[in-house]
């Protein structure tokens, strides 16, 4: 945790240093470049605890990786962490643990080490004795719910290399869930600010057969904009404003009434996103 939070003040000062701070897209390259392997540190052998899906965000390490993203974008920090990411065009430190735990297995696997062998299939036999806390164990939780997740158990069972090619498509298959929820929902009656980010803001998808990052970075965090316009371009594309459609689910009765756009006259309408831009009448509208 110290080395990571080392990192990312150093990605920081260095912004600062070189008068970048406040262009997104450099200081997630320099994220990529000088912390991102300060989070990998020997993660191929205390990050099997934290390869199962639900566990994405429960990490300590994780967490400062969204504050961090959140700073840079300016949104606040109870913004949904899915919508952050892909904004930011990044991925879960999940994602490379889960690599870099398979090219660990990988190496035991082609090693001529008898030692090394033997406590493999010692620690397969403690798994599969109940042992909840050893490594393979926690390695075949966390293919459960993977597309080809009974051929990776299998091998692993077996001693088997694994192939990383297939499990990079599935790992990114499985975190792309909550976008296959979000498609096609109506964002005017769905309050997941998921599926309003996914329908109307959100570039396109890359397929998760390509090798490069699934997700595309917009162009505005490549412009060179003031820092409060690119925050608030943030914020209204992650649903972190003060529209009613947000605004009004912290009320006292949160049911419909308390997200109609107080600002039209004639009309039951949502005050949401595309409300606003197309059709409000309103002429002192507060989004911030």
């Amino acid at each position: 945790m110290k080395p990571f939070n080392a990192a990312l003040r150093r990605v920081k000062e260095f912004g600062i240093e070189k008068r970048i701070a406040d262009r997104p897209h450099a200081m997630l390259w320099l994220f990529k470049t000088y912390a991102l392997s300060a989070g990998m540190y020997a993660s191929q052998i205390w990050s099997t605890q934290f390869l199962k899906h639900d566990n994405g965000f429960s990490n300590p390490l994780q967490v400062a990786h969204m504050a961090f993203f959140k700073r840079i974008l300016g949104v606040k920090p109870t913004s949904a962490n899915w919508c952050v990411l892909r904004e930011c065009a990044q991925e879960l430190l999940q994602f490379y643990w889960f690599r870099s735990a398979v090219k660990f297995w990988n190496r035991i696997v082609d090693s001529n080490s008898n030692t090394l062998r033997d406590v493999m299939k010692a620690d397969i036999s403690l798994g599969n004795s109940g042992a909840s806390n050893c490594w393979t164990r926690q390695m075949k939780d966390a293919f459960g719910d993977l597309q080809n997740g009974s051929v990776y158990r299998s091998d692993l069972l077996q001693c088997r290399k694994l192939n990383i090619s297939n499990l990079r498509i599935d790992l990114r298959f499985r975190h792309q869930a909550v976008w296959r929820e979000a498609h096609g929902q109506d964002p005017c009656s769905c309050l997941k600010k998921s599926v309003a980010y996914h329908n109307w803001f959100a570039l396109p998808e890359r397929p998760v057969s390509d090798a490069r990052a699934p997700f595309v970075l917009p162009e505005y965090l490549k412009m060179a904009l003031s820092k409060n316009i690119m925050r608030n371009v943030a914020r209204f594309r992650i649903r972190g404003h003060g529209l009613k459609c947000e605004t009004g689910l912290y009320s006292r009765s949160p049911d419909r009434s308390a997200r109609v756009c107080n600002l039209c006259e004639n009309g039951d309408y949502i005050q949401d996103e595309k409300h606003v831009v197309i059709s409000c009448m309103g002429t002192s509208l507060t989004i911030f």
